[in-house]
């Protein structure tokens, strides 16, 4: 009866035989994720030493074959980065997203463990590296979503076990108080804005692009990337009450310049809005008096093209710069929309509003609100001074 063969990642006897040159050499046939065998050989100076070499190498294979498509222990870090962003690329993960994922893989994974293979990246190792680079002010929160990314991967793939960035501890930041605007401070941004666009400067007409802009962030509590991509053919002006649909952002990539992304931050941020009467002014007023441009942009630049988020930073800081609201981005408006519609209707009205996915996410990092503690006034009253 013949012999089975053996599986994936098994090997057969191992030989030692002795070198020409007096060394000693074992080998053994070894069997590939693939099925294909191979005779995989080690030396070393005793015959016990090359056989303890080979059996360790064989280990190591843990059944995996080596290409440029598939990883094994002995894959470096920098390796299994690239895999898993060609893998996000591949899932069409959102321009901005994957552009902040390269930035992490690249100035703060690569440069401290780029060479590092994938057998010898234990907890303990990512431990470090997580808190060595957040005492240098990285994001931790990132570095870590990256990482246990890069390794969820590797787990998939046979070639470790477990996913050793898991149980790598958590750094808490402290927490800052939520900064938001309230309605006389509203009104005074806006007075800045206005009088930083009717004074008379070198260079062409100031436009109302950036007043616009604002009052619509406020009127909508979309981000300002939202905003700068609003087209006229997701606007319903004429319906009761007119709406707006929220389905793209501002991308601008090296080499391939500023456009419009045809999709949202995350699928929850795709979503319609109706829109309250000024907002609806704003707009009207602006298909009249805009000239017409092909992309049947709302916020078109003098050219007809998309105008970058940095270009909207940089005429924002030039009004706020030196004042005594220089703390305000336009961020802050969301977070004043977000702490507004929480106390007026609720915290998932203010969710829906933001195109949050979480509840949660728009309660921790967009709403000013105190915890409100209950009703104790009975048991409390206890403690009142006898008269």
């Amino acid at each position: 009866m013949p012999r089975p063969p053996m599986p994936p990642g098994t090997w057969g006897a191992v030989g030692v035989s002795k070198t020409a040159a007096g060394t000693y050499e074992a080998s053994a046939n070894y069997v590939y994720f693939s099925g294909r065998v191979a005779r995989l050989r080690a030396r070393a100076d005793s015959a016990q030493a090359a056989r303890t070499a080979l059996i360790r190498k064989l280990q190591e294979l843990n059944g995996a074959e080596a290409s440029d498509n598939e990883l094994t222990p002995l894959t470096t870090v920098a390796e299994l980065a690239a895999f898993w962003l060609r893998e996000k690329e591949a899932q069409q993960v959102a321009t901005n997203s994957l552009k902040a994922y390269r930035s992490t893989v690249n100035n703060q994974i690569v440069p401290v463990i780029g060479e590092r293979r994938l057998r010898d990246c234990r907890t303990s190792t990512l431990d470090r590296v997580v808190k060595d680079r957040a005492a240098l002010g990285f994001s931790p929160t990132m570095l870590r979503k990256v990482l246990h990314g890069m390794f969820a991967v590797a787990v998939r793939h046979d070639v470790i076990a477990s996913n050793p960035v898991r149980d790598v501890a958590r750094i808490s930041k402290p927490r800052r108080e939520i900064e938001y605007l309230d309605m006389d401070q509203i009104q005074d941004v806006r007075s800045l804005v206005a009088e930083s666009t009717s004074s008379k400067r070198p260079g062409p007409r100031p436009t109302t692009d950036l007043m616009d802009a604002v009052d619509l962030i406020l009127g909508t509590g979309c981000r300002i990337g939202e905003i700068g991509a609003l087209i006229y053919s997701e606007i319903d002006l004429g319906a009761t009450p007119p709406t707006l649909t929220v389905s793209g952002t501002i991308i601008t990539e090296t080499g391939e310049g500023t456009f419009r992304q045809p999709w949202t931050k995350s699928s929850a941020g795709y979503r319609t809005l109706l829109l309250p009467p000024f907002a609806v002014g704003i707009l009207l007023r602006r298909q009249v008096e805009n000239h017409a441009n092909p992309h049947g942009a709302v916020f078109p630049t003098r050219r007809g093209s998309w105008r970058q988020i940095s270009n909207w930073e940089r005429m924002w800081n030039q009004v706020v710069d030196d004042t005594a609201y220089d703390w305000v981005t336009f961020h802050t408006f969301r977070r004043s929309v977000a702490t507004l519609i929480d106390r007026e209707v609720g915290i998932d009205a203010a969710q829906a509003q933001l195109g949050h996915e979480d509840s949660d996410i728009t309660r921790d990092f967009y709403v000013h609100k105190a915890k409100v503690a209950p009703d104790l006034t009975v048991h409390l009253e206890k403690f009142r001074p006898v008269t």
